[in-house]
């Protein structure tokens, strides 16, 4: 055994219950670890075993993306290898060997490119107690360039690749070209295994960051009555955080901010509302709060006192100051004693601390104030533009809108932009600004809801303003809305609350305008798929929606969309093409999918399956958010999302995937592609109206706070 590359292979024995998770886990990787044509090696991370984890190979990146090994996710860092010594062009290059370590000492890889360490393990396989098991997978899983034995230095036009061990009885080692990421392991308690002073195991000729997925959150940091309310009604889902929401820097495009519900109720909003911002593009993350209710420091004092918020959302204007917005509230809609309010907060150092709320408008009973969400001008310094809706007892709602011109110091008085009279009330106001042929235009996209005797019928609207909010034009139609909602399919009576009845807006260069949302047309009414349309000119007129689901047979749902700034359109959204007939899962999938034109779109798969089954139950259905989010910065897209895990006491978590490795041009032939599908003209039948009338009753129920109380689904009771 060379001395200083010793594996340190460990002793001790890891509990049954671990080493039966993590043999069924690596079982199909020990069976297909052979060479292929793979240059780049990608590094993945378990954070349930904590380990790390490194392949070149086709066959294992597909099980390990698409979740067919579960529990692993991209880290973003990769360096160089060669598939065969031959295409290194006279490169001297050694064969990088891999042995499985089994259970009993780790249940984890080991690779060397040291000829002769591969010759010692290989020697102690059948000799030394602790190499017993070892399975020796392939000599050669790629080449690559071997560092001076004495020095550690690498031969010229490569940088090293460190070696790490984890110094546990769960044996597990990082390879990294990362100087950074090396310092913090060894800071974590990680030894240093390589030649020369740093470890250095072998030595790449590219490095670098690439797709990315990182869980943001983990249990829940507020303690039980921290809300004040006696007595509280409604479950708490303590540990569940749901509806995100990130934006990204237009200035610094490795600065994001995300938000998201923590601690989900199941009749209404969360304990609080966290946020989570990054500088490094969205590899690493750090979580902090703003005062919108009680758990997360809101008082008499700063305005907040309220024992509940939702609905976060966040942007970041053209000078990096951080805008974030939420109701909160006390109580159940239109009750006695209750109040709501929008809280807006500001933040001057990238999302680290966050100021007092600025309260933009506080009700008692009545109006409830809902559904709020903000946006920071994109080329005008200071100015940001919140909008949202108040609900009557009548069932009005207008859209209500409040701006800042000075960067959040303060707000000017709030007011109603757009009342669409009777009983019709608008929901999910949301702001896009374009600046396009010299003419600044704000767009409000809604909801409306029109109500006539029983009958409410919802349609895609909206307003504009070409003098920064100070006065609006009436509402025009954007599209229908044939809405059913999802279900599961195994057990139709248990429900999803999702996106239905919402959409998901953005604008794009030129002037670009593109919606997505949930819509059962094009089946007839039989399942939602994601609907998309564009408008060219400003909003004036709108494409036909199409269907841009991969898999129109299944459910789709939560939409969620964003354009870079070359014109490519991305949607994020969730599908159950991997459900099974097992009733007792709903096994979703999140994907993401992408367009230069609108008509031929690429499909990536971003999460999952998870089983949504696990999720929190609020207002009587299965609940992850009624959206999620979607950015871009850069040439890069980053899913701001939501899935289920395994542990009822931490059903929900947050995560976030970046992807850097999009095409600029033309279809990306490396991903399956498809064409959107165009709606058939098909009748509206009874029992279709009937759904959709379900739907738009069940939304607007959704919206008051307090209206249903459900328990969790059998089997499903908290912990």
């Amino acid at each position: 055994m060379v001395p200083s590359l010793s594996i340190r292979a460990s002793r001790c024995r890891i509990t049954r219950t671990a080493r039966r998770t993590a043999l069924f886990a690596w079982s199909a990787l020990v069976l297909t670890a052979m060479p292929a044509h793979a240059y780049t090696v990608i590094e993945y991370y378990n954070a349930a075993l904590d380990h790390y984890f490194i392949t070149p190979l086709a066959d294992e990146i597909v099980k390990l993306d698409t979740g067919v090994v579960a529990g692993w996710t991209r880290t973003g860092y990769f360096f160089d290898g060669y598939a065969t010594s031959t295409e290194a062009l006279g490169t001297t290059v050694s064969p990088v060997c891999r042995f499985y370590i089994p259970p009993q000492h780790g249940d984890s890889h080991f690779l060397s490119a040291s000829p002769a360490e591969c010759a010692v393990v290989r020697s102690k396989v059948t000799t030394d107690p602790n190499f017993s098991g070892y399975i020796e997978e392939t000599p050669a899983e790629f080449y690559i360039a071997l560092p001076d034995t004495t020095t550690g230095e690498c031969p010229v036009g490569t940088a090293p690749v460190y070696r790490l061990w984890n110094q546990r009885a769960d044996s597990n080692h990082r390879y990294t070209a990362d100087r950074a990421q090396r310092d913090a392991m060894v800071a974590r308690g990680y030894a240093p295994e390589g030649y020369g002073p740093l470890g250095v195991a072998m030595c790449t000729t590219r490095a670098g960051v690439g797709d990315s997925q990182v869980r943001v959150t983990g249990q829940s940091p507020f303690a039980p009555g921290c809300d004040g309310a006696a007595p509280s009604t409604g479950t708490v889902y303590a540990g569940a955080e749901v509806e995100p929401y990130v934006a990204t820097n237009p200035q610094n495009a490795s600065h994001l901010i995300g938000v998201f519900q923590q601690d989900r109720w199941s009749d209404g909003g969360a304990r609080g509302l966290r946020t989570g911002y990054s500088f490094d593009g969205g590899l690493t993350w750090s979580i902090t709060q703003a005062k919108f209710s009680r758990c997360t420091g809101g008082n008499a004092l700063n305005g907040a006192d309220f024992e509940r918020a939702s609905d976060p959302w966040v942007t970041i204007g053209s000078d990096g100051i951080a805008y974030q917005i939420a109701i909160a509230f006390t109580g159940d809609s239109f009750a006695a004693n209750s109040s709501s309010a929008v809280l807006a907060s500001r933040s001057i150092d990238g999302g680290r601390t966050w100021s007092d709320p600025a309260t933009l408008i506080r009700d008692g009973s009545s109006p409830f104030n809902d559904k709020e969400s903000i946006t920071a001008d994109p080329v005008t310094p200071g100015f940001a533009y919140a909008t949202w809706d108040r609900l009557d007892q009548g069932g009005n709602g207008p859209s209500w809108f409040a701006r800042t011109i000075n960067g959040g110091q303060s707000w000017e008085p709030s007011k109603p932009i757009y009342d669409p009279g009777g009983r019709n009330q608008t929901l999910n106001n949301h702001i896009i600004v374009t600046t396009n042929g010299g003419t600044h235009t704000l767009y409000d996209f809604f909801t409306e809801f029109d109500t006539v005797g029983n009958m409410t019928t919802p349609h895609l609207a909206m307003i504009r303003s070409i003098d920064f909010g100070a006065t609006w034009s009436g509402a025009s139609v954007v599209s229908s809305l044939h809405s059913i909602g999802t279900h599961d399919p195994q057990n139709p009576a248990r429900e999803l609350r999702d996106g239905a009845n919402i959409a998901s807006f953005a604008a794009g260069p030129n002037g670009i305008l593109v919606g997505a949302w949930q819509d059962s047309r094009f089946s007839g009414g039989a399942r939602e798929g994601i609907a998309f349309t564009r408008s060219v000119d400003g909003g004036t007129t709108w494409s036909a929606p199409v269907q841009i689901n991969a898999v129109p047979a299944v459910q789709a749902l939560l939409p969620a969309i964003a354009v870079r700034g070359d014109g490519t359109i991305g949607v994020l959204y969730y599908d159950m093409r991997n459900d099974t007939a097992d009733q007792g899962t709903l096994l979703v999938d999140a994907w993401l999918t992408t367009t230069t034109d609108g008509v031929t779109w690429s499909e990536r798969h971003v999460a999952g399956p998870f089983d949504f089954n696990r999720a929190p139950t609020a207002e009587g259905g299965l609940f992850i958010g009624d959206y999620q989010g979607l950015a871009t910065a850069g040439g890069a897209f980053t899913a701001f999302f939501a899935q289920t895990g395994s542990d009822f006491l931490n059903r929900t978590d947050i995560y976030a995937s970046t992807f850097r490795e999009i095409p600029t041009a033309a279809a990306d032939k490396s991903r399956r592609t498809y064409r959107a599908i165009a709606s058939a003209a098909t009748a509206m039948t009874p029992d279709w109206q009937q759904r959709l009338d379900q739907s738009t009753r069940k939304t607007l129920q959704q919206r008051r706070m307090g209206a249903v109380i459900q328990a969790p689904p059998r089997g499903m009771e908290l912990q």
